[in-house]
């Protein structure tokens, strides 16, 4: 039985994986301006409830872009180990 890798498909796999960790940090930094919004009506149980919201969201956020971003440093990772392999202990023919 042959097993192939590709490198080169593991390596972009990992860096949209950063990618999309980034755009969920983004995201979580957007829902601190919907906060400071619910400020602006003037009750405050509906800031308190919107700021309490808020932070769970942005908690469960940093959790997930933690996970995604270690999917991604993983796939480069392993991107990088194959390719030292075929270089290294792989005979060329």
């Amino acid at each position: 039985m042959r097993m192939e890798a590709q490198p080169d498909a593991l390596s972009s796999a990992g860096s949209r994986q950063s990618g999309i960790a980034n755009d969920i940090v983004e995201l979580s930094g957007r829902l601190t301006t919907a906060a400071e919004g619910a400020s602006g009506a003037g009750d405050p149980a509906l800031q308190e409830a919107m700021t309490g919201a808020v932070q769970s969201w942005q908690a469960s956020l940093a959790l997930v872009a933690e996970s995604v971003r270690g999917i991604g440093t993983n796939l480069s990772s392993a991107a990088g180990i194959y390719t030292y392999v075929d270089e290294t202990a792989i005979p060329a023919g």
